[in-house]
């Protein structure tokens, strides 16, 4: 008897001194994976418990001495899922905090295989909503919907994909990853495809109360709440933006101009209106220093 389709999928999870809530999420990844990797990126916490649970459970951990970066900590996953007897025809790439609907993964899957009838060649399967957020979006091809640049986590992308264009870019540390492998993808031809049934519950930022000059705005008596980051993000976001304006601005003119309309767009609404704007400000500042200068790797402190 055959592999059902799901069992031809590892998924493999990035964690950070994870917490209790990675065990639940595992398993309920487990019912709709062949097999899961779970990649510990150097957590400085004791997390050894966690670990030995997901191994209980019979997930592969993978432990690496130092923090090496989202994508470094995914490659490693990825490595380990191929070695492994499942032999995976897909990966499903994850963050510890991402969770699956029911039937996640095989609406992914019946979108792959429809884009595959339809002529496309599929880099990549993103669900068609985040969060309760749609998805971005980049036109159909007959009755198969592309995305635009997707976020890495509950991405699902072939083998032969990675085979062909190779794996996520480490020197990027984090952010901007699942945007390189996109559009590195579609240099090589592939398309973002989305399931526009599937749905992922993601944390995608803190949410704050927008206030002006010490006074919070609430307009008719509803606070305004807008959405950030961790102001060490935007070293990384600013910085690497640069950075991937220099590989792919000729190739992907859109993408550049839209990109740095809406980073800049991002950074002057939170400076104006979140607090701690100054630790932010001066990150993303550092950012834009250090990508003209062509840094790439984690940040050094100075």
């Amino acid at each position: 008897m055959g592999k059902v389709p799901e069992d031809n999928i590892a998924a493999v999870v990035s964690l950070y001194n994870p917490d209790a809530g990675v065990v639940a999420h595992c398993a309920a990844l487990m019912e709709q994976v062949g097999h899961v990797v779970a990649v510990d990126d150097g957590s400085p916490n004791d997390c050894q418990g966690i670990l030995a649970q997901l191994e209980s459970m019979g997930a592969q951990v993978v432990r690496l001495r130092r923090n090496s970066g989202i994508a470094g900590a995914l490659n490693a996953g990825i490595r380990a899922a191929r070695e492994h007897a499942s032999n995976p025809v897909f990966i499903l790439t994850m963050d510890q905090d991402s969770l699956l609907e029911p039937g996640y993964t095989a609406k992914l899957l019946a979108a792959h295989e429809v884009a595959r009838a339809n002529g496309v060649t599929v880099g990549m399967v993103a669900p068609g909503s985040i969060s309760g957020l749609p998805t971005r979006r980049r036109g159909a091809h007959k009755d198969t919907l592309l995305g635009g640049e997707p976020i890495q986590s509950g991405l699902l992308i072939p083998c032969e994909a990675l085979d062909s264009i190779g794996l996520l870019m480490e020197e990027l540390f984090i952010d901007g990853v699942d945007t390189e492998f996109y559009l590195r993808a579609r240099d090589a031809g592939m398309e973002s495809v989305l399931a526009p049934e599937a749905r992922l519950e993601h944390a995608l930022g803190s949410m704050v109360v927008a206030s002006l000059f010490g006074i919070k705005i609430a307009p008719g008596g509803r606070p305004l709440r807008i959405r950030t980051a961790a102001s060490y993000r935007y070293y990384y976001v600013f910085r690497n933006r640069l950075l991937l304006l220099r590989k792919y601005w000729r190739t992907q003119p859109a993408w550049a101009l839209k990109g740095v309309l809406a980073d800049y767009r991002h950074l002057a609404i939170v400076t104006a209106l979140a607090p701690g704007r100054g630790k932010r400000l001066a990150s993303a500042l550092a950012g834009v220093r250090d990508g003209f200068a062509g840094i790439s790797g984690q940040r050094t402190p100075r």
